[in-house]
């Protein structure tokens, strides 16, 4: 095998032109580095990458205290503040909301197109200069 047969990349189409995420968001995950994730909700066997943000931490200091209590927690975790704060408010520290380590590589908001258009013309790069001879 010569590598990776496969990528995730759901942050990364999160800060394209078309994910129906408010602007505030994708700024904020622009402006993220790829120290700015946490863990949540291990307490409850339910493990989750998350953006390190005010209530991230609020519910890793309510496991602390509470471990295994998903009532302590759900208050923070709902559904509806990620919805808020993805589609109405834009505010990146009122939810818990998933992202991997790689948010911090995220340095603009391209259209779908684009992102898709540099990853081809990147492989493309790699394949021409350095694969080309292990083949």
């Amino acid at each position: 095998a010569m590598g990776a047969e496969g990528l995730n990349m759901g942050t990364r189409f999160m800060a394209t032109k078309e994910a129906p995420i408010h602007p505030k968001i994708k700024e904020a995950m622009v402006s993220a580095k790829v120290t700015d994730t946490t863990h949540v909700m291990r307490s409850v066997k339910n493990t989750e990458r998350v953006y390190k943000n005010e209530t991230a931490m609020k519910v890793r200091e309510v496991e602390a205290e509470k471990p295994g209590d998903f009532n302590a927690i759900h208050q923070y975790v709902k559904g509806e503040n990620y919805r808020k704060s993805f589609q109405e408010t834009g505010d990146a520290q009122s939810s818990v909301w998933s992202c991997g380590q790689s948010i911090g590589l995220i340095k603009d908001v391209p259209t779908c197109q684009d992102l898709l258009d540099g990853l081809v013309a990147e492989a493309e790069d790699i394949i021409r200069t350095r694969l080309v001879s292990k083949l």
